[in-house]
């Protein structure tokens, strides 16, 4: 590892939130208000439990496991056959994940920005852009997202403010929606939307001190469950159910009601511009994470040459269905094998690993 590789403790915080926080602006699944109706607000409080309960039992192992990502003690529990093999898994995961967010954001710069623009040739200018930002390294693109990432938040924040006159609390009612019953089904399907706190773990190997990933886990899901939250809760507030689940990018629909006055009319606009950046960043590591992954699996030298490949057949793979909804339809059943994965190998690996040492230490 090459020392602009390390990234610190608040870089860690900030890049883990925007991974788990984009998904909510670009990629917001409507299964939420389809199946808890405008208590979605309470489905995403039980995801957050849910999510940080996995968290936490995976921070038992660090312990005794050390500083090392999955794929290494992959490698260390069945060599490079089972190394292959759960890095193959991790990069579905993160795949899965990567290539909605991609097509979700060019959607939704098509709507605001280009709408007589082929949505394949606003893919095209994203890879383009992706690509150049990779090459900056993760340390470089960690610490432009400690700077900027912020500022998506409190843009965030004025959006849940300045609509706060449109807010109508008998939206809300019935307060559980469809029932408690379909919250916690809900809730348990869709606890995919932060499956990307992988990452804490793929990180591991780039930290100084392995009490890092501990504080930075924690603090990043409490900021993405917090943006989730509003989110929802502010979209609730604004719209009654059903309506509520129509919309394919509701922090883009909670944009246009707002005015500020004569010469803000276009506030949306603004939404892309603080948004796009978030994105990038966010893509940059994602490309960075994925693109590693692959390289420790086959001992690959050069990661540029990997980067390249993947940004090529993301794009290519994002671009081939007809509509969004096709690709949200795509995502759901991909989400539903993949997403189990990123809870499941940051604990049952080092598991493993923990009891093939003790064993070997007996003997």
């Amino acid at each position: 590892m090459t020392k602009n590789e390390t990234i610190t403790e608040r870089e860690l915080t900030l890049l883990l939130a925007n991974l788990l926080s984009v998904k909510a602006i670009f990629a917001f699944p409507r299964e939420f208000f389809a199946s808890s109706a405008n208590a979605a607000w309470i489905e995403v409080i039980y995801m957050s439990l849910l999510a940080w309960s996995m968290l936490e039992i995976s921070f038992l192992t660090y312990k005794l496991s050390g500083k090392k990502s999955i794929i290494d003690l992959a490698e260390k529990l069945g060599k490079k056959p089972l190394k292959i093999v759960v890095a193959l898994l991790v990069v579905a995961v993160l795949s899965v994940n990567f290539i909605t967010e991609v097509r979700m954001f060019s959607e939704s710069v098509k709507i605001i920005l280009l709408p007589k623009t082929n949505i394949e040739y606003i893919m095209i200018l994203l890879a383009v852009t992706i690509c150049l930002g990779q090459k900056s390294g993760l340390s470089a693109a960690s610490t432009i997202n400690a700077i900027f990432f912020p500022i998506c938040l409190v843009f965030l924040g004025f959006i849940v403010i300045f609509l706060s006159k449109t807010y109508n609390i008998n939206n809300l009612y019935p307060i559980f929606g469809k029932g408690m019953p379909s919250i916690l089904k809900g809730g348990i399907k869709d606890i995919s939307c932060f499956s990307d706190i992988l990452a804490v773990n793929l990180l591991l190997p780039h930290l100084q001190d392995i009490s890092v990933p501990k504080k930075s886990g924690r603090k990043a899901l409490l900021i993405a469950s917090l943006t989730m939250l509003f989110i929802c809760l502010s979209y609730a507030l604004c719209y009654p159910y059903p309506w509520s689940k129509e919309y394919l990018l509701p922090v883009y629909q909670l944009s246009t009601r707002i005015r500020a006055g004569e010469y803000f009319q276009r506030f949306e606009a603004f939404f892309e511009f603080v948004w796009e950046i978030s994105q990038l960043l966010y893509s940059t590591i994602y490309i960075f994470l994925i693109s590693e992954t692959l390289s420790k699996a086959f001992n690959l030298s050069d990661r540029t040459a990997v980067c390249y490949g993947i940004i090529a057949a993301v794009t290519l793979v994002s671009a081939e269905p007809s509509s969004v909804v096709s690709v949200l339809e795509v995502s759901q059943m991909a989400d539903t094998l993949t997403a189990p994965l990123a809870y499941i190998l940051p604990i049952v690996i080092p598991v493993l690993y923990i009891i093939k040492r003790k064993k070997a230490q007996n003997s």
